[in-house]
């Protein structure tokens, strides 16, 4: 599923027809002339979103050392997006964009501890609505019922697996949804399922060791803070040494989605379940001088898995045409409900159905991609608070990148394709595509603004100390 070569257009004169053009290329073409596939009509849906898991650290993905060989055969099964995006570089604004298809300065979810409001229709709303059993088995507490994440699981928001930074969990998530799976009725169900692990603290799994040959001073369990601090001191050696105990991480949670994986076979339901994979972020490992995530948009922490199976109607693919974990929602729905979904008309989905390239093998339509971060810790040491503020937006079109920083009104500019690692800033060099993208981009900022009623009233002391637990705050 490559895309065909296309030639560059013909760049107007004038920078309003520019612009113009820009917009009308980001509205999704349908294909013409081709039966449409008949839905997924009543087939179940599992959803596993995998906290920090980067795309770069999966073997599917190229990632050297396997550590993840049951996602890995999920999209040797399915069709692997081998490009799609997050919205956000951190866990509460991406979770609510795959839930409501809205990029998060329209959901408004943008800051620590900011709730999803109750006008956002989700996906499991879309669901129950429609006569879907709707369940979620969840580790972390940024998506849990106190931000508003468990609307319309109507038949349970199971947070028993929630157990902060330095918890063990997927065993406890994957025995939960097993649960889930076994109690199943005679409605359709809808399970998201959320893997806590791979975020830090980064702690060793001796039955997936990738670590024993360390001779350094770092140790398992490491507060983020702690790291961070010290992170310009950071050898080679223990910068492998933090991998590879994250990488330890993913694949102890690998093993608990297979053995989900594994009880949906046993229980005759795999050839009825739409199995959709992500994750809401990746990770940084100094890549960009930064250990973590929240503070950029670099593809280290916003180029995700994503994968998509149904035994005997999607056939195993590749799709290298980049998406955006906006089109979840829509893929999901017209899979599963059919052509058409009733949606709010003043709150729209932003991404786009991938239905067609999932049951036609069509591409998907080529389109600007974008990412964005507003990120200010609620309290802390000044000197580190803004250390970690972020107020970044970017758009991908094509094999160029552009960043901007919203606070300082400064640009970088990548080419994707020929420095993947997005090390090269180009912007002085190539001026008419700057002038492009950064026109396309601010056209983007200026219809994308947090409503201010959407942000949560202040934190707890309690939420304060589990924020800084995880590594948000100092």
């Amino acid at each position: 599923m490559r895309p065909p070569t296309r030639k560059d257009p013909c760049r107007p004169h004038r920078r309003a027809l520019r612009l113009a053009l820009f917009i009308a290329a980001a509205v999704p073409m349908t294909g013409c002339g081709v039966e449409d596939p008949a839905p997924l009509a009543g087939a179940n849906v599992l959803l596993i979103t995998v906290d920090t898991l980067g795309a770069k650290h999966l073997g599917a993905w190229g990632a050297p050392d396997g550590p993840s060989p049951r996602i890995d055969r999920l999209a040797a099964e399915g069709v692997r997006f081998e490009t799609s995006r997050s919205t956000a570089p951190w866990t509460q604004p991406s979770v609510a964009s795959i839930f409501t298809s809205r990029m998060p300065s329209r959901h408004g979810v943008t800051n620590l501890l900011d709730s999803l409001p109750g006008r956002e229709q989700t996906l499991a709303e879309h669901l129950t609505a429609a006569g879907y059993s709707s369940h979620a088995v969840i580790s972390h507490f940024l998506i849990g019922s106190e931000f508003g994440f468990d609307a319309g699981f109507d038949g349970g928001f199971d947070a028993s697996s929630v157990a902060g930074h330095d918890g063990i969990t997927s065993k406890n998530v994957t025995d939960r949804a097993i649960e889930v799976l076994e109690a199943k009725g005679d409605a359709p169900l809808f399970l998201f399922v959320h893997y806590f692990d791979p975020h830090f603290l980064y702690q060793h799994h001796e039955a997936y060791d990738r670590t024993s040959s360390y001779a350094g001073n770092l140790t398992p369990g490491m507060p983020m803070w702690q790291l961070r601090d010290i992170r310009s001191r950071l050898t080679r050696p223990d910068l492998a040494y933090l991998i590879g105990l994250y990488h330890e991480e993913i694949a102890y949670t690998d093993h608990e989605i297979g053995r989900l994986l594994d009880r949906l076979d046993e229980l005759g339901l795999a050839e009825t379940t739409l199995v959709v994979l992500t994750a809401d972020h990746g990770e940084e490992f100094m890549e960009h001088g930064w250990l973590g995530h929240t503070k950029n948009l670099f593809d280290d922490l916003v180029h995700v898995p994503l994968i998509v199976r149904y035994p005997g109607r999607i056939s195993p693919a590749v799709v290298q045409r980049p998406v955006s974990s906006l089109d979840i929602t829509p893929t999901i729905l017209e899979l599963v409900l059919g052509h058409r979904i009733a949606q709010d008309p003043t709150r729209p989905f932003e991404g786009l159905s991938l239905r067609r390239t999932l049951l036609a093998g069509e591409e998907p339509p080529a389109r600007p991609i974008y990412a964005e971060v507003s990120f200010d810790a609620p309290t802390g040491d000044a000197e580190r608070v803004a250390e970690k503020r972020a107020f970044l937006s970017c758009v991908v079109r094509g094999n160029h990148k552009l960043i901007h920083d919203r606070e300082r009104d400064t640009f970088a500019l990548y080419r994707l394709d020929r420095d993947p690692a997005e090390q090269r800033d180009i912007w002085p060099k190539h001026p008419a595509v700057a002038e492009e993208l950064e026109a396309l981009l601010r056209a983007f900022e200026a219809t994308h603004t947090p409503d201010p009623d959407s942000h949560g009233n202040g934190a707890s002391e309690e939420e304060l100390e589990r924020l800084r637990a995880l590594g948000y705050l100092r």
